[in-house]
C-alpha cells in the first residue's frame, strides 16, 4: 500500500500545486536575488558568500518542486530523490556559509 493512496484526493489536489508555486518563487529568488540584487546565484558583481546563499535558496525551491511533483505523479522514488539530494546539498551549502561567516567575523575582530 502506497503512502500517497491513503491521502484524500480533495486535500491533495491544491496542496502540491501550492508547494510547486512556492518552489518556483524560491528558485526565482535564488537565481535573481532580492530587490537590491543580494543573494543572487546569477548576479554579476556579487561575492561568493551571497552567491552560495542564492544557491541554497535555489536548491530549496527545487526540493519543493520535486515534492509537489512527486505527490501529483504519486512517485515515491521522486520524493525520496528530492529529499535526499536536497538534504545533502542544503547541508553542504549551510556548512560552507557558516564557515565563511565565522571567518569574516574572526577577521574583523582580529583587525579591530
Amino acid at each position: 500500500m502506497s503512502t500517497f493512496s491513503q491521502l484524500d484526493l480533495l486535500w491533495t489536489s491544491p496542496i502540491p500545486f501550492a508547494v510547486i508555486a512556492l518552489g518556483l518563487m524560491l528558485v526565482w529568488r535564488g537565481l535573481h536575488g532580492s530587490h537590491n540584487g543580494e543573494r543572487a546565484l546569477l548576479g554579476q558583481q556579487i561575492d561568493m558568500l551571497n552567491r552560495i546563499e542564492g544557491f541554497r535558496l535555489t536548491v530549496f525551491g527545487l526540493v519543493l518542486i520535486g515534492i509537489g511533483a512527486s505527490v501529483i505523479w504519486q512517485a515515491q522514488w521522486l520524493l525520496l530523490l528530492a529529499l535526499g539530494i536536497g538534504f545533502v546539498e542544503i547541508l553542504e551549502s549551510s556548512a560552507l556559509i557558516a564557515v565563511w561567516r565565522w571567518d569574516r567575523r574572526r577577521d574583523t575582530t582580529m583587525r579591530a
